[in-house]
């Protein structure tokens, strides 16, 4: 789809943006949600971005407890509507999709919160523009759309209140990054971030305020050396409270059917009356890459949060910086990620993640001498002063492969960059690993290690964790895991929304990533597909190497390709399917580990298949839909219109009944459109701009209509 945006200085001008590819282009895709969230118990009016929207039938949640109540306006650029937000919905991200006659849109992430959310009006990019918030706590909702806007916040405050200033984009659906910087009434700085932590690039501010009067909040987008911005995926909430602040846990993990002592660690923390754990949902999956090695359920969430499993603790003691919590796990928990959370008289914090297994734990006052024998563990760590290095002794058997791993940032952890070195009893170097997969902080990076080893000989290896540049700290908490297994792969299939016409055909990627050390061939075949349809087998080459970090921007990944074609016989339908791979190596043996593919949302301001903001999808998919062969194309560029002036658009049409109805959507006020001629299939549109039309920047779409469904302009 092409969208045409309307640029205006102090003329008009139209410019035409194209998606990257046709291909890229030909199934629906979300781009931005805006407002990015809104308070439980509230009706919010949102706009959906995106392309290939013109025949939207509904917006689908990934749970009950949030229902797209009405539809008020529609075209292929731009849904707008409300979203109604039942009182018991989960707090935190939530997926949601846009289905139409052309198949579902690709995911984003709507954020319930808990205080009143409060949009941002433009312009306020100086102090004097500054927007009132007139009571706290509150949830504002804003953009920074355009790499020259920044936005300021005027707050009246008095002495001795504590506020918290979170900035919520990237790990929230958004691509923005911005700093954030606190003003006194004269504009000189009281604080300011940055970055939160070395993993989220997204500002966070904690603040007493000595002195009673007026305080501004200046949020001022990164742009680095070329002058970057973010597109149209700029939306933030700026949650603004006085909640308790749960920094991190020790231990971050505990095990099903005991009772683990926990300490919290954080500010304000003696506020806290309450604390529980509820199983992590598809959204709350915030530090997902590929590959990953922290536990992830690619399954449905419940269909309401009343329905979520949850574990309530005890708070048994606490103060300002630290409470200590009781959190008695039942056997019939489901071992995987949990979200802590804490209660409050200022409401609700989101805490840590926490991992609960059912395999032994230790920690470094506990774990034996010599730990392992050919059983998964885990070991609770902590890195407490700079430069410390923990050593295990690992007693190891020839031929019995060894792998071991970190858990850190993965789950929140906010600095420590684990380094694992496996070293013999003389002291030799035998493996080593920094990274599960280098990258640029949240972009494309995971830096818990992952280590794997199958020893020559039997006897006792020593196992170093460090922190890659020497940090340590009360923070520096690490869960390391031991297990006996092989390297091996996983698989991810893109698109998300894998859709094919009937009679027709389409194709879907099958991407390779490969554990390190794992460098043999994979088979690769569907199973479950409908009645019909037949797809060949597929291999990867044991020379097609994953290399995701390169020079940090270059991502190689190997995939297969598969071309799908649905008998005309079909009936359109969503119909699930499973994509599975092996090793070659092990096709032939009785005993195989099978790998089943997965599928995630992807968002970023770099898409294809960087890791930026992902989240697991319950399953893969086949969309069948009813084929429309209607098509609308345009070699259009730009377009200049002047205040006052005319200028015209050429559209070629494909299959379009004559006389058949063309419009031009989302047009700003004083610009008007009509018919100049049809000549076969080509379509003259004449543009039309008042003395006074609207000036600024606007996305339209030509689109034509046929019996029930739109063609919008495509490439």
């Amino acid at each position: 789809m092409k969208t045409i945006c309307f640029l205006g200085l102090t003329a008009l001008s139209f410019a035409l943006s194209c998606p990257l590819s046709a291909e890229a282009a030909s199934l629906p895709k979300l781009v931005r949600i805006y407002p990015l969230g809104g308070q439980k118990g509230t009706s919010v009016t949102v706009e959906i971005l995106g392309e290939l929207l013109s025949n939207a039938q509904s917006v689908e949640f990934d749970c009950q407890d949030l229902v797209w109540t009405k539809t008020l306006s529609m075209s292929s650029s731009k849904i707008s509507g409300i979203i109604s937000i039942l009182p018991h919905a989960a707090l935190g991200s939530h997926l949601l999709r846009v289905l139409t006659l052309d198949g579902p849109s690709t995911s984003a992430l709507f954020n319930v919160g808990q205080f009143p959310s409060i949009l941002e009006i433009e312009s306020n990019d100086r102090p004097e523009q500054a927007q009132v918030i007139p009571t706290l706590p509150a949830e504002i909702q804003g953009r920074l759309d355009g790499s020259s806007d920044i936005d300021i916040y005027a707050l009246h405050l008095h002495a001795g209140e504590r506020w918290i200033f979170d900035f919520r984009s990237i790990e929230y659906g958004s691509s923005v990054e911005a700093k954030m910087i606190l003003l006194d009434a004269k504009g000189s700085r009281v604080a300011f971030n940055d970055d939160r932590n070395d993993f989220d690039e997204t500002p966070f501010l904690e603040h007493t305020f000595d002195t009673a009067g007026t305080y501004y909040v200046k949020l001022d987008q990164y742009r680095g050396p070329r002058g970057f911005n973010f597109g149209k995926n700029c939306a933030y909430t700026l949650r603004i409270s006085a909640l308790p602040s749960i920094s991190y846990a020790a231990p971050f993990g505990a095990t099903v059917g005991r009772t683990t002592r926990m300490k919290l660690f954080g500010t304000a923390l003696d506020k806290l009356e309450k604390v529980y754990l509820t199983e992590l949902r598809q959204g709350e999956y915030s530090r997902m890459t590929h590959p990953y090695t922290m536990p992830i359920h690619f399954r449905p969430d419940p269909p309401s949060a009343s329905q979520l499993a949850r574990i309530d603790g005890e708070v048994i003691s606490r103060r300002h910086d630290q409470a200590e919590v009781l959190l008695p796990i039942p056997t019939a928990a489901r071992a995987g990620l949990w979200q802590l959370w804490g209660e409050s008289p200022q409401g609700i914090s989101d805490g840590v993640k926490i991992e609960l297994t059912d395999v032994s734990e230790y920690d470094e006052t506990n774990v034996p001498k010599a730990v392992w024998a050919q059983e998964e563990m885990v070991i609770n760590g902590s890195l407490q002063r700079p430069a410390e290095q923990d050593i295990y002794q690992i007693n190891v058997a020839a031929g019995q492969p060894l792998h071991c791993w970190t858990l850190a940032a993965q789950l929140g952890v906010p600095n420590l960059d684990t380094v694992l070195e496996l070293r013999d009893a003389s002291g030799k170097k035998l493996a080593e690993n920094d990274d599960v997969v280098a990258g640029q902080g949240t972009l494309i990076g995971n830096p818990d290690s992952s280590l794997f080893y199958t020893p020559t000989q039997d006897g006792p290896l020593t196992l170093l964790v460090k922190d890659r540049v020497g940090r340590g700290g009360p923070g520096y908490q690490y869960r390391l895991k031991i297990k006996s297994e092989k390297p091996s792969f996983q698989l991810v299939t893109t698109p998300e929304n894998f859709t094919v016409p009937g009679g027709g055909s389409a194709e879907i990627k099958v991407h390779l990533i490969r554990e390190t050390g794992f460098d043999g061939e994979v088979s690769v075949w569907f199973e479950g597909m409908p009645s019909g349809v037949v797809v060949p087998r597929g291999k990867f080459r044991a020379d097609q190497r994953f290399e995701p970090n390169a020079d940090g921007a270059d991502m190689i990944i190997p995939e297969l390709t598969f071309s799908i074609q649905a008998p005309a016989s079909l009936q359109p339908g969503v119909y699930p399917v499973r994509v599975m791979g092996v090793s070659a190596a092990e096709e032939k043996r009785p005993e195989q580990q099978l790998v089943q593919a997965q599928t995630t949302l992807i968002l970023g301001p770099i898409l294809d298949l960087w890791n930026f903001i992902r989240r697991p999808l319950p399953y893969i998919s086949m969309t069948v839909v009813e084929p429309f062969e209607v098509r609308l194309s345009t070699e259009a560029q730009s377009i200049d219109l002047r205040r006052g002036t005319t200028a015209t658009l050429e559209l070629k049409a494909e299959n379009l009944p004559k006389d058949s109805d063309v419009q031009v959507m989302n047009l700003p006020s004083g610009v008007s459109y009509r018919l100049l001629g049809w000549q076969k299939n080509q379509i003259t549109l004449s543009l039309e701009a008042t003395l006074d039309a609207s000036l600024g920047l606007f996305d339209i779409s030509a689109e034509a209509k046929v019996g029930n469904r739109w063609a919008p302009t495509g490439p």
